[in-house]
């Protein structure tokens, strides 16, 4: 019975609508070198974010480039993010928030630190996934995994946004230390809609294949919205999916 339903769930992924992001937009500044700041501004304007915010949540889609070296490879990499600060400037002044969440932590050590900490942490892999979603200038697939900063209050109209992202720098001994490092490349940022984080959070891209040594969390992130049943039930399907393409 078992192998008869995943059998009807692909093919009811095979022959499903694309699932089409809602309010995609990829950000041209990128994180380089573990820390940056991206100018949101950029890309979006500000009647556009501020409808965005209407829910009080930014969702923002990440696409790793890490080296796959030590215990990351090519289907299985991560990084830990140290800090995150979002300043929306307005007529009424500047509004800061560093509050975020992702859907997994690990304990860390941090380079030149004596004990290790609880950081957020992110999963993802080389190359696209299977996730089906696109417009013309927006790829769901090409991302890795969410982060969401809730509780986003203001006044004032907006006039401007920047997001400034840190990575932790890990210690170099250890196996969580080794996996969630960052190299040299560069994350790439989105700003997406709650169904595409959804998605893209539900897919957990890099997670079936991390290494047994590491050891992590799994929470889903605070004002992460369910999935709709229908994209629940074809999250089978894209397993098999993948596993098929990789064979």
């Amino acid at each position: 019975m078992k192998i008869v339903r995943n059998i009807i769930i692909l093919i009811a992924f095979m022959h499903a609508p694309p699932i089409w992001a809602v309010i995609p937009t990829v950000l041209t500044d990128s994180i380089r070198n573990g820390d940056g700041v991206i100018d949101i501004f950029t890309d979006v304007s500000g009647t556009e974010l501020q409808e965005n915010l209407e829910s009080g949540t930014l969702y923002l889609g990440v696409d790793l480039n890490e080296a796959a070296s030590g215990n990351e490879s090519s289907t299985t990499a991560g990084v830990a993010i140290k800090e995150m600060e979002l300043i929306i400037s307005t007529t009424e002044g500047d509004f800061s928030y560093t509050e975020f969440y992702t859907n997994t932590t690990a304990m860390i050590l941090e380079d030149g630190a004596t004990t290790s900490q609880e950081y957020n942490t992110l999963f993802g892999s080389a190359g696209g996934s299977d996730i089906t979603g696109s417009t013309s200038s927006f790829d769901l697939s090409t991302f890795d995994d969410v982060i969401i900063l809730d509780d986003i209050q203001f006044e004032g109209e907006i006039t401007g946004a920047t997001l400034s992202v840190t990575f932790l720098d890990t210690s170099a001994a250890g196996e969580n230390e080794t996996f969630f490092d960052y190299s040299a490349g560069f994350e790439e940022f989105a700003i997406l809609s709650s169904t595409d984080a959804a998605i893209l959070d539900g897919a957990n891209i890099g997670l079936g294949d991390a290494p047994t040594a590491i050891s992590y969390s799994v929470d889903s992130p605070s004002g992460t919205p369910e999935p709709a049943w229908v994209f629940l039930a074809l999250l089978p399907a894209i397993f098999l999916w993948r596993q098929r393409n990789r064979a």
